[in-house]
């Protein structure tokens, strides 16, 4: 029997047509025991003897993959910097993505976290729960301007919700060409922007993009919100430009280590720190979860995938 591995909490844990598909496959299904991403040697174990996995967050690196009888991998969501691609290329297994299915469960949390993030949401909770009556002197998302690195499906939903806030969209996006957003080089942005929200890839390029010197670039009360990849920001310069300035407040849905533990982020009042949740919606993990059993059975097959990384 064909036997795969599922590493996405929310897979298994949000009911829908994703579980129904996958049981009328007749794949024999293994899930992990614990609710965090894998490490190396825990993902190794699972996918002893698997054919294919439908990955999570796990990080997928070449001493997993090589020697592995894996053909299949299919990550549930749409980054992919998890998967050593160079790997999967030399071990001849196919990997694809759920591309478009998170999208708009990712942008209504990045709206949502740039809100909070204005108006010191989570931080008033903790004051009440206290028994404390002390308010936060917020900000309006109205006439400011919202800065996007990276303008792809993502930024574009963001985008078009952030007008509806009155709020002025530009975005920096090496590979975009131009559009509805217009784009600004990114000393440009970081110097314009009240609000920087990030929908880029994690790559060499991007990695540690927002360090100390790009803090310091950006304006007086700014803010920033990461629900892409951790790796972009340089944590413990954003702790610094938070404790110190000039970051009004910040929000982040993504780390360099996850989960997040002995961070300085963790103590500091004007930040917002959510579980890499972007795709976490019961629509988002159906659409996914779909997309994700689609693309696995028709990679086990042979046939050509949607969304095919690789090819």
């Amino acid at each position: 029997m064909t036997t795969i591995a599922v590493t996405p909490r929310g897979f298994r844990q949000v009911p829908g047509r994703h579980q129904d598909l996958l049981a009328e496959a007749g794949l024999a299904v293994r899930y992990p025991t614990v609710e965090r991403p894998l490490t190396a040697g825990e993902l190794r174990d699972l996918l002893a003897g698997c054919d294919g996995v439908i990955l999570g967050v796990d990080d997928a690196p070449a001493d997993v993959l090589r020697g592995s009888t894996l053909r299949v991998i299919v990550r549930f969501g749409i980054g992919v910097d998890n998967v050593d691609l160079d790997a999967a290329r030399e071990q001849g297994i196919r990997v694809s993505r759920t591309l478009g299915a998170t999208t708009t469960s990712v942008a209504e949390l990045a709206i949502a976290l740039i809100l909070a993030a204005a108006r010191g949401v989570a931080e008033m909770d903790r004051t009440v729960r206290s028994g404390s009556w002390r308010r936060l002197t917020g900000l309006e998302l109205a006439g400011r301007t919202l800065g996007l690195v990276g303008t792809g499906r993502i930024g574009q939903e963001v985008a078009h919700r952030a007008r509806a806030f009155g709020m002025d969209v530009i975005g920096h996006d090496p590979v975009a060409t131009a559009g509805e957003i217009p784009l600004v080089p990114f000393d440009e942005l970081l110097a314009c922007a009240d609000i920087i929200s990030i929908h880029a890839p994690l790559t060499a390029a991007t990695r540690h993009m927002f360090d100390a010197a790009a803090f310091a670039a950006m304006r007086p009360s700014s803010i920033l919100v990461n629900t892409a990849r951790g790796g972009i920001v340089d944590e413990h310069a954003l702790a610094g430009a938070l404790a110190n300035g000039p970051l009004h407040a910040a929000a982040l849905d993504c780390f360099e280590d996850e989960p997040l533990v002995n961070s300085p982020l963790i103590g500091l009042p004007n930040i917002v720190l959510t579980p890499h949740s972007g795709a976490s919606t019961a629509d988002a993990v159906e659409r996914a979860g779909v997309v994700a059993v689609e693309e696995l059975l028709r990679g086990l097959a042979g046939e050509p995938m949607l969304f095919d990384v690789l090819r």
